[in-house]
């Protein structure tokens, strides 16, 4: 007997959804390094991507966040102890100008990186003349950060030692502690931060050499497998 129209029946019933996980948006380094390794023709190739590639992890933008600090001490010492080096003036003014500078790098640095975290796309999609222009300017950047740097280290050891207080027969042969210990340091920072660089770069050259030799073995036992099987066919 079917139920009059007005009346409608319930029916019970139970649905169970599955748990949709989200997505994982986040790119993975190591994933994106093998594809690297497999898509680079050479190691500069593998070794330039996977610099991209590290650049764009956030420990490296906080470890630049934190880096940022050098360049502000540089200046605000070069700035407060302009006048306290007369054994080499120059060394005051290596920090004031590096300072200033290194901050500009780095400030550059972190806008590339939280821009590429932003709206995850590489570089290669952005307006030509825009990408010309940050290139040019990172490397003009380079260039004279680098420069600079080892005229630092000519100021640096041509005083080595000096006098921390001006003596009594010779006024100016003196050099503040602060400036010349601080200068010291910070060319030691600079040179473990790039020993880090080489080092990772010999790292990542050592991958790609043992993955391209895996895969080079790994596709000449396949060749060697085809004609065995060919053979086996044959003889069927």
């Amino acid at each position: 007997m079917t139920p009059p129209p007005s009346e409608k029946p319930i029916y019970e019933s139970t649905v169970i959804w599955a748990e949709v996980e989200d997505t994982d948006t986040h790119y993975s380094v190591i994933g994106s390094l093998c594809e690297a390794s497999i898509e680079a023709r050479h190691p500069c190739d593998f070794i330039h991507r996977s610099m991209f590639i590290l650049s764009r992890t956030w420990p490296v933008t906080v470890f630049t966040l934190v880096l940022l600090a050098l360049p502000l001490v540089m200046t605000a010492i070069g700035v407060n102890y302009l006048h306290e080096c007369p054994r080499e003036p120059k060394l005051p003014i290596y920090l004031v100008v590096g300072g200033c500078f290194g901050i500009i790098k780095l400030i550059f640095l972190l806008w590339k990186q939280i821009k590429r975290h932003r709206d995850d796309v590489i570089d290669l999609h952005d307006d030509d003349d825009l990408l010309t222009m940050t290139r040019m300017t990172n490397m003009a950047l380079n260039v004279f950060l680098s420069v600079w740097f080892v005229f630092g280290h000519y100021w640096l050891i041509r005083i080595w030692k000096p006098h921390f207080h001006a003596p009594l027969h010779e006024p100016r042969n003196w050099c503040d502690e602060t400036v010349f210990l601080f200068t010291l340091w910070q060319l030691v920072i600079c040179h473990i931060i790039i020993s880090i660089v080489v080092l990772v770069a010999v790292i990542l050259y050592c991958c790609f050499v043992c993955v391209k030799c895996f895969l080079h073995d790994d596709h000449s036992q396949s060749q060697q497998d085809k004609p065995d099987n060919k053979k086996q066919d044959c003889k069927r």
